[in-house]
């Protein structure tokens, strides 16, 4: 047994396991491990720019693999990337696996996985994949439309600064606060009152309210109807009295309506007054004072 572990053997086995480590050392910089089983594909690209060994392979953005070689297959103009990912990640038939490019480098291997069906790719066929679009192509395209649109934002902003830097502007702006502080007084004012005098207007509002049910109980027990007739009664009364006075027989209607006896009263007035005048200028006539 002490012969089998000689020099030699054991520097093999060292060297041998040096490179093993060596071996899973590089894979796991590159994102493989060695030690875990996977599923192996292949996918193929027309152009896989910027796409690297151990660049992730994805799945609703979790990452679920990486890929593990690509070569070029001179026949059909294609490159073959070989991804690895998780054992228990299975591709179904008619999923898209694209390539995706980021906006600031590098590529992914992107799995839309399809849902609609129970039959998958075996492990190691050949997928056909599709170039995604390239976002710094995109938004090269884009920047004659951009280009565009900050010339308009320049002239939005040049429109701007004249209508800023306009005096009537300041004038309105001013004229603005004056308002501000207008309506703010007149806020100040309206809360004052509303702090002050609106309980007593209330409370007199509520006095009001109690004297007219108090007026509204005294007139419901009033005899309305016995009043009423009454009234009717007395108008009646006054409308017999005005037609006696309309009428010739009887004394307020003779004296009202007859023109004789007006004329005659009038006779008399006139005596009577001629009467006095003659006394006040005639005294001894009528009276005789005699001294004995």
């Amino acid at each position: 047994m002490k012969k089998f572990w000689t020099k030699e053997i054991k520097i093999a086995l060292t060297v041998i396991l040096c490179m093993i480590i060596i071996f899973a050392g590089i894979q796991f910089l590159k994102g493989i491990n060695v030690m875990k089983p996977a599923n192996h594909y292949t996918i193929t690209f027309d152009n896989v720019d910027e796409l690297m060994v151990s660049s992730p392979v994805t799945v609703n953005g979790y990452k679920v693999g990486v890929v593990h070689d690509m070569q070029y297959d001179h026949e059909n103009n294609l490159v073959l990337v070989m991804i690895n990912i998780d054992k228990d990640m299975r591709i179904p038939r008619d999923s898209k696996i694209t390539l995706s490019r980021g906006l600031m480098g590098g590529a992914t291997v992107v799995i839309d996985i399809n849902p609609y069906v129970s039959d998958y790719y075996a492990r190691g066929e050949v997928i056909q994949g599709i170039n995604g679009a390239d976002m710094m192509g995109e938004i090269a395209g884009m920047m004659p439309e951009l280009t565009s649109i900050v010339a308009k934002v320049d002239s939005i902003l040049t429109s701007v600064n004249v209508i800023v830097s306009d005096p009537a502007l300041l004038a309105a702006v001013q004229r603005l606060d004056g308002i501000t502080a207008n309506l703010k007084s007149t806020t100040d004012g309206l809360d004052k009152v509303m702090k002050n005098d609106l309980p007593g207007i209330v409370n007199n509002i509520n006095t009001i309210t109690n004297n007219i049910d108090t007026l509204t109980t005294t007139l419901n027990a009033l005899p309305i109807e016995s009043t009423i007739g009454s009234i009717n009664e007395l108008a009646a009364n006054l409308k017999a009295a005005t037609g006696n006075l309309n009428e010739t027989d009887n004394t307020a209607g003779l004296l009202l309506n007859d023109r004789e006896l007006y004329e005659q009263l009038n006779s008399a007035v006139a005596s009577l007054d001629s009467l006095l005048n003659d006394i006040r200028i005639n005294p001894k006539r009528y009276i005789n004072i005699k001294v004995f």
